[in-house]
């Protein structure tokens, strides 16, 4: 093991959103659930008056999953504020629900909203142990506070339960890649490639984690591959500069691309 001649830069990591649609990484277009029918899809919460002022709730006698469903397809056409009226107004209605604390702190999460998303996720892990979505989130809602050890717990406990849960192995090898831990880094990021053999973002990563390792030409190998599948421009800039690094290393910059937003 030596040190790495590339900077030690890695993509953010994922969410697993626990509305049970795709996890996905921050460069590629989110993919939306199917429309529920059109009855039960108001583009927003409708707040006429009521006996005493009290507002009127039109998914109050929604069951949970379906109110996660209309969530997410608010969330899904760019209305995130209704997205959170919806759970909000769920919880209030059934506020033993795990799931519905789930989804809420997984979309607070990903609004950059790390305290009130890391409540609802606590709160969503109380209810229900084995939600390895939620746990998965939560360890990024620790991640951000800097809280590595309970980060790493979740994601150890996510896999047990879930072994193939993409972004929970994609979050845990970036972690151990942060803490030194680069057998571990690569045994995360090999399986992610296996998982899903065009997602660029783990390939990215093992580059980072095989140059650590001494092995070069494997880190060019998975650059190519990742400037071949990827459509985020920035990174692929990050990549092309990561692999002049690599095959001319006194030619390199001192601090090749921009930081990524963790």
């Amino acid at each position: 093991m030596r040190a790495s001649s590339i900077q030690p830069l890695l993509l953010a990591g994922t969410l697993a959103m626990a509305g049970r649609v795709a996890a996905t990484p921050a460069e590629e277009p989110v993919n939306s659930e199917p429309s529920p029918p059109a009855a039960l899809q108001p583009a927003v919460p409708v707040t006429p008056g009521r006996p005493h002022g009290s507002a009127y709730d039109p998914h109050a006698r929604l069951d949970p999953e379906t109110q996660i469903r209309i969530a997410l397809r608010h969330k899904a056409e760019g209305r995130p504020r209704e997205a959170l009226n919806v759970l909000s107004m769920a919880i209030d209605g059934h506020a033993d629900q795990a799931r519905l604390y789930a989804v809420r702190g997984s979309l607070l999460l990903e609004a950059g909203r790390i305290t009130p998303a890391l409540a609802d996720l606590e709160r969503a892990v109380k209810l229900d142990p084995d939600d390895a979505e939620a746990l998965t989130n939560r360890s990024q809602a620790y991640r951000r506070f800097g809280r590595i050890d309970p980060a790493l717990a979740d994601l150890d406990r996510a896999l047990e339960i879930a072994p193939d849960l993409l972004a929970a192995r994609f979050n845990r090898g970036a972690i151990r890649y942060g803490t030194g831990d680069y057998r571990g880094a690569l045994e995360d990021f090999d399986r992610c490639v296996a998982l899903d053999p065009h997602l660029p973002g783990p390939y990215f990563n093992r580059a980072s984690v095989k140059d650590a390792l001494g092995d070069k030409e494997g880190a060019i190998a998975d650059l190519d591959r990742f400037l071949q599948i990827s459509r985020n421009q920035a990174w692929n800039d990050q990549a092309r500069q990561l692999r002049q690094a690599l095959e001319n290393p006194a030619n390199a910059p001192a601090t090749p691309g921009p930081k990524p937003h963790r």
